[in-house]
């Protein structure tokens, strides 16, 4: 899931039709989210979950706020993304 958010330097495009184009061409497989904000109680609710969950605080910055999730539903905070994400695979 992406979160795209204004919130750090207005680096995100303006609308999410722009988004998506972008994340398409890009090849995201994953799902994107509306634009909107990822610090504070103004966040979308899986967020706010996630961020509770994992004991994480609000990102600084645009590519700061990663979380996993296992299969059981545990959720962390990578600290390697790819050797993190090859472990919950493994499970």
């Amino acid at each position: 899931m992406a979160f795209p958010s204004r919130e750090f330097g207005a680096q995100e495009y303006n609308t999410d039709e722009q988004i998506a184009e972008f994340a398409t061409g890009r090849g995201f497989p994953g799902v994107l989210m509306k634009l909107g904000k990822v610090c504070g109680d103004d966040a979308p609710e899986v967020w706010r979950y996630m961020k509770q969950a994992s004991g994480a605080s609000d990102p600084t910055w645009n590519f700061n706020g990663k979380f996993l999730v296992s299969k059981s539903g545990e959720v962390s905070i990578p600290r390697n993304v790819g050797r993190d994400i090859e472990a919950l695979m493994n499970e």
